[in-house]
């Protein structure tokens, strides 16, 4: 259950010392005309932050607006209590990230955009930065899957493309791709832990070792000896792609470690079809026409330069469909009171559908060899993907 902010004394003086640092910065950040409109900020809650916004005027024309994160677990209900709290390790590193990027797609061009980051303050480890006007990828797909838009002229088709543009632009020219040894036996490594992890939180229903053989079986056929690497974003789901106002992309809340490219593809080609609207309305929530196309403008915006592994894909998208399925599995699991009572008839159901999935991906994987080329153009993709 998630806690709202409850307003209170002890954090008076904690949103002072922010709004004040904030004022003491305007001019530096927007030049001497910039003021504040209101040092009361609105307070936002999310599951894992919250939100400080701040509006202010740039001229007597132009406006912006300032947040400032700070990161909470769901129940935490003050500032203070998240404050005092050991979970803020990784926010330099977040605001270490969003520099990194603001310097390398600042000015990008009419495809990428990015978040500009002003200040880390320290003493409570908040990030401030300037407000990316813009709607995430999953707004978008909702729109669209009730929307009478034409697919090729939706804002949707438009930020699937570019998504893909940018998962590759940031693979293989902000960061270094090289291709690395690896084989069917690392892939069944990697899906280890996570078949495992659903028999664990499955007490048994469901069966490790019948994943790892079912993956095994299509490996078998597939030479694989060597994958592309570079450093991945890790976290590529609907919810941190960004498109703005200005139908630019922006990424947010990026890990930033090495991995197989195939990784970033797999996670932002399947997360619609396992999201929890998808899981229970048993697979009609976002229609299959709406998710083909989908995956079809990422795949066609990645590889539009050049050819892509066409199978490498679909065992990436397999094993995306296996590690969702565990978090599912583990979230259940520990579940307590009446959380528990409901998920007892629901974990059965939440199974089958993605056992149903999985099939369904690793069926497309067919036997195909490595390094299969993917046929795309500007006009034409493949939306069997």
């Amino acid at each position: 259950m998630m806690v709202q902010y409850k307003p209170n004394d002890p954090d008076q003086a904690i949103l002072g010392e922010i709004t004040n640092k904030i004022r003491a910065s305007l001019s530096e950040w927007y030049g001497h005309g910039a003021r504040l409109n209101s040092v009361t900020p609105e307070i936002r809650t999310y599951q894992y932050c919250f939100m400080l916004r701040y509006l202010l005027s740039i001229s007597a024309t132009q406006q912006k607006a300032i947040l400032v994160k700070i990161r909470r677990n769901p129940k935490m209900d003050s500032l203070q209590q998240a404050i005092q709290s050991d979970i803020h390790q990784t926010m330099i590193v977040e605001y270490q990230t969003l520099e990194f990027l603001y310097d390398r797609l600042g000015n990008a061009g009419d495809d990428f955009g990015a978040i500009r980051p002003l200040h880390f303050l320290q003493k409570y480890f908040a990030i401030l930065m300037e407000e990316y006007p813009s709607r995430t990828m999953r707004r978008l797909m909702d729109t669209q899957r009730s929307a009478r838009t034409e697919w090729e002229s939706s804002e949707l088709q438009d930020a699937a493309r570019k998504t893909g543009r940018w998962l590759y632009y940031f693979h293989h020219h902000i960061n270094t791709a090289f291709e690395k040894p690896y084989t069917s036996r690392d892939l069944l490594e990697e899906l280890q832990p996570y078949a495992e992890k659903i028999e664990i939180s499955s007490q048994g229903r469901v069966r490790a070792r019948s994943i790892l053989d079912a993956f095994d079986s299509k490996l078998q056929t597939l030479p694989i000896e060597r994958i592309m690497f570079s450093q991945c974003h890790l976290d590529m789901t609907t919810n941190n792609v960004l498109y703005s106002e200005e139908g630019k992309v922006c990424i947010i809340d990026m890990k930033n470690r090495l991995a197989p490219v195939y990784a970033d593809l797999g996670l932002i080609l399947t997360y619609p079809e396992t999201s929890k609207p998808q899981i229970f309305s048993g697979g009609t929530y976002y229609s299959e026409s709406l998710l083909r196309r989908y995956r079809a403008e990422i795949v066609a915006g990645y590889f539009d330069r050049e050819p892509g592994d066409e199978v490498l894909i679909r065992v990436y998208s397999a094993l995306k469909v296996v590690d969702k399925w565990s978090m599912y599995e583990e979230l259940m699991g520990r579940y307590k009171g009446l959380k528990r009572a409901l998920s007892i008839p629901a974990a059965p159901l939440v199974s089958a559908y993605f056992q149903n999935l999985l099939k369904k991906h690793l069926e497309s994987i067919g036997n195909g060899q490595p390094g299969k080329a993917l046929k795309l153009d500007q006009t034409s993709v493949d939306t069997s993907l």
